[in-house]
């Protein structure tokens, strides 16, 4: 049963009104957000993340999972849920920078009920010194991502809680990895940007507190 509580409060705090233009930032302001140059067009990329496909786009997305050794590449053996095969009805690739071949660096979600983990999970990888490393993990969906002027899109990511509903959350990249920057909507209803700092970090506290990223 959910916490009824929890999730008429914050459904009180948003609203239906669209989203804000994204921020434009200038040189001399003391926020850190990256700033938007008057002449960048923001786009935002719709994400089908349903494992439905027949096969990888490429090759080279086999290869990546054969090096993570998170799966098994030969299909013909019985299903394991603990590994299964190296099929895109288990695992999705994603660009997060376009300007990232896909060996250096992709989010890769995997399936739930893999490792008998019951919801879906999002793994950002990023190849440093030769070696895939993993910078972040989230227990959640990839709804849709956001263009910016570095390359490294922002990623719009669906977290689901069981006693308090659903929570869409933006992570943006800062330095070498993701980081948490807002809440943006509630159960479908979007965050009033007036209070989105401080329900924001309601929303962080309790997505921690149920380990939700990794």
């Amino acid at each position: 049963m959910r916490n009824n509580i929890f999730i008429i409060a914050l459904i009180l705090l948003v609203s239906c009104t669209p989203d804000p233009e994204p921020k434009v930032t200038t040189p001399d302001d003391t926020d850190t957000e990256i700033a938007f140059p008057s002449d960048f067009v923001q786009d935002t990329i719709a994400i089908h993340n349903v494992f439905n496909d027949e096969s990888f786009e490429n090759d080279t997305m086999l290869s990546l999972l054969e090096e993570l050794k998170i799966c098994d590449p030969d299909v013909t053996k019985p299903f394991n849920i603990k590994k299964p095969p190296c099929e895109p009805r288990f695992y999705k690739f994603f660009k997060y920078n376009k300007n990232l071949a896909w060996k250096d660096g992709f989010a890769l979600e995997i399936r739930a009920g893999i490792d008998d983990f019951p919801l879906r999970r999002l793994i950002v990888f990023k190849r440093i010194d030769g070696k895939l490393v993993k910078l972040n993990g989230f227990a959640a969906n990839l709804a849709e991502m956001h263009t910016t002027p570095t390359g490294f899109n922002d990623l719009m990511l669906l977290f689901r809680d069981t006693e308090a509903g659903s929570f869409v959350v933006k992570y943006v990249w800062k330095k070498d990895v993701y980081e948490f920057k807002s809440l943006e909507a509630v159960d479908g209803y979007l965050v009033k940007p007036a209070l989105q700092d401080s329900i924001s970090r309601v929303v962080k506290k309790r997505l921690e507190k149920n380990h939700m990223f990794f």
